[in-house]
């Protein structure tokens, strides 16, 4: 019941339009006020404070600057040139080309949002204009856009990884067979339709030497992602000094090898990179307050308690849990999802002895749905503001893609080892 009534109130309170991580902090301050009284105004400087006094917590507005820079230095539109030259010419190519440079691109970014947003401008129009349905085009750019969270280097992952303490390179590298295995289903569907439809204009095979010449070029951003996950889990650095070289070498190679960015562009660079990591700074404070309400409640252990008088099994609680973040992810945004949900769910997972790297990869994945489904899928209020496309249009266009990632999670939930092979 307290459960219940925590939830309701999390919910009501974000109802009324505050921002999310100032309602978190709320709701849990008068809960831990009702239960121990006025010793919650001496202990709430103290966990505001420490709810950002973390090492691990520092990487996240390098990854957000290093995700700015290359988005600034125009490197999307490089990377979609270079994938469409190898397969723009094949059924579909243009799709699959934008499935492709999704994936790249959320080995870059490690966000899906801004991947999402990228590549409504790089992809859109070209897919349109070769006669491509505008709401399979925004579709599929929303659901490839949902990549950037799978694929590592993952902000959700880092903030998980936060919370929890899992090895944040162990995390890492768990998403990338399933994010490739994603990618390959997505690909085979577009193969698939593509063979439905022969009016469209296709493209012209691009000789060996355009080919050559656009992969070198890209190349130092290909090999980006690789130095920044393949440090961190070869421990060579931690997630933070990974974050750091990151930020380095993107300021490099826009400066120095692209040549697109300018000394002007320095200010809106930080400028944006500091708002995005302003608003995850203010939720983690905001979810600490409430963590520390949820410990002092002992709301965990009274969760692990009813699950062990009706003796769930592991397949069932995981089958709940997955509906519960299907119907949070259709109303609240990922990272407020993760900071209401994983402190009150993940002791009763590592009490159930259920493997928590492939309970964060199946959660990654429903938040993967959670921003393309309406009525609060980021993804698709965020191309349809760049895109000047009505929003039900790009919902209707999501629709396939959405039931390709529900099965997608049967199959994870079905075989774990897709998700844990890696660090086994």
């Amino acid at each position: 019941m307290l459960l219940f009534i925590l939830f309701i109130s999390i919910l009501m309170v974000i109802a009324t339009g505050i921002p999310v991580g100032i309602g978190l902090g709320v709701v849990g301050f008068l809960f831990y006020l009702f239960f121990e009284g006025s010793s919650a105004f001496i202990s709430l400087p103290q966990t505001i404070f420490e709810s950002n006094n973390s090492f691990l917590l520092t990487a996240i507005p390098m990854f957000i600057l290093m995700s700015e820079i290359l988005r600034k230095a125009n490197v999307t539109e490089l990377l979609f040139e270079t994938v469409t030259k190898w397969v723009g010419h094949l059924p579909g190519g243009l799709a699959v080309s934008t499935v492709i440079t999704c994936a790249i691109g959320a080995s870059i970014t490690g966000s899906s949002v801004a991947n999402a947003a990228s590549m409504s401008i790089v992809a859109g129009p070209p897919m349109i204009n070769r006669g491509y349905d505008s709401k399979f085009t925004y579709g599929l750019i929303a659901a490839s856009g949902t990549l950037g969270i799978l694929i590592p280097p993952s902000i959700p992952m880092l903030l998980f990884a936060s919370i929890t303490e899992v090895s944040i390179g162990k995390l890492f590298i768990s998403g990338l067979i399933p994010g490739l295995i994603l990618v390959l289903m997505l690909c085979i569907y577009v193969i698939l339709k593509d063979g439905l439809n022969n009016q469209r204009t296709k493209l012209e095979k691009a000789s060996f030497q355009i080919r050559y010449q656009l992969t070198k070029k890209a190349l130092p951003a290909l090999c980006l992602p690789i130095i920044v996950v393949g440090g961190i889990y070869a421990g060579f650095f931690t997630p933070t000094e990974a974050a750091g070289i990151g930020v380095l070498l993107a300021f490099l190679l826009g400066f120095f090898w692209y040549r697109t960015l300018k000394i002007t562009d320095i200010l809106a660079i930080f400028r944006e990179s500091l708002h995005s990591t302003c608003m995850i700074l203010l939720l983690i404070a905001g979810s600490m307050v409430l963590g520390h309400a949820i410990t002092t409640m002992q709301i965990s252990d009274q969760l692990v308690k009813i699950i062990s008088d009706y003796d769930v099994s592991q397949f069932v609680f995981i089958i709940l849990i997955m509906l519960l973040l299907f119907i949070l992810g259709c109303i609240l945004e990922v990272v407020s999802v993760i900071y209401i949900v994983v402190p009150i769910l993940f002791p009763v997972v590592e009490a159930l002895g259920i493997d928590a790297i492939w309970f964060a990869i199946i959660f990654i994945v429903n938040m993967e749905i959670a921003l393309i489904t309406p009525p609060l899928g980021m993804n698709l209020y965020v191309i349809s503001g760049i895109a000047k496309r009505p929003i039900a249009e790009i919902m209707v266009g999501s629709i396939p893609f959405v039931l390709i990632f529900l099965f997608f999670l049967f199959l994870l939930i079905l075989f774990p080892v897709i998700s844990t092979i890696l660090v086994k």
